[in-house]
């Protein structure tokens, strides 16, 4: 074998490796939910010798279909929560893309500077301030802040800047106003960057644990991930239904995948957009 071909069964096995190493949390974590608790802990990396859907049954019953609410708070701060911020993240970078005003360069340049201010330090200011307005334990305060996304506003605008002025002008000689123009040209022209956007934010919100564990105390309003810990709170120590929290995690997990899997290619097609040049 040539050095070329050593070179590239190392990458290979290397990249299997990683997959594995990846894959293989994630398969314990199903075949766990398809066991019992004594099966599991006796073969907790094996194949299950009688799974059962039990564990599902048990979830979705537990301590009066919290999960399941839960469930679906989740699915709705994390679906609101997505299209505002690409709306309004939309809406800047349009304004920083096409048009010329006083300080442009320099406000964008603050706002980038923004991102390497740790999220968790304004947690103590935006506490008082939510407590004060009376936002803590609702929906509102899941899912207004963090709309105005710098990360997302800068995105757009490196792809809106790449869309011809020509194509405005065109639109501004057939009458058209800046709202018509945005919403008809700039947002259908950058699908693909808003398409891999609406996946991160909402992976991201769907994820989120410390924000709503601080600011919700009510299971009312609770996500998913606040709930799924305190799966074990009526159980002693020494006996954590490890397969019941195995049956939550894979719940969590599955939006996610399907949403990655239905809209991959826009995901992707945006990772490899910027690379492409006429």
């Amino acid at each position: 074998m040539t050095n070329r071909q050593w070179a590239a069964l190392i990458l290979n096995a290397l990249l299997i490796g990683v997959v594995v190493f990846s894959v293989y949390p994630i398969l314990i974590m199903l075949l766990g939910s398809l066991k019992t608790a004594e099966e599991l802990s006796a073969n907790p990396a094996g194949l299950p010798f009688d799974p059962t859907f039990n564990n599902y049954w048990r979830l979705l019953n537990y301590n009066g279909h919290t999960i399941v609410r839960a469930f679906f708070n989740s699915l709705y701060v994390s679906t609101a929560h997505t299209v505002l911020t690409i709306f309004i993240s939309a809406m800047a970078a349009f304004a920083f893309a096409k048009y010329r005003f006083a300080g442009k360069n320099a406000i964008f340049l603050a706002l980038l500077a923004t991102m390497m201010v740790p999220g968790e330090l304004s947690i103590p200011p935006l506490y008082i301030m939510f407590s004060r307005i009376g936002w803590l334990n609702s929906y509102a305060v899941q899912i207004f802040p963090g709309i105005a996304s710098v990360f997302a506003m800068f995105m757009l605008r490196q792809y809106m800047i790449s869309i011809p002025d020509a194509l405005l002008e065109a639109a501004k000689m057939d009458g058209a106003k800046h709202w018509r123009i945005f919403t008809s040209i700039m947002l259908p022209v950058s699908a693909p960057v808003i398409g891999a956007l609406s996946i991160l934010t909402f992976l991201h919100k769907w994820n989120d644990f410390l924000w709503p564990l601080i600011m919700v105390n009510k299971p009312k309003f609770m996500p998913i991930m606040v709930i799924l810990p305190t799966l074990n709170e009526k159980d002693s120590v020494w006996s954590i239904p490890w397969e019941l929290i195995m049956t939550g995690c894979v719940v969590v997990t599955l939006p996610l995948i399907l949403v990655f899997l239905r809209y991959q290619d826009k995901f992707m097609s945006s990772v490899t957009i910027g690379a492409v040049k006429e």
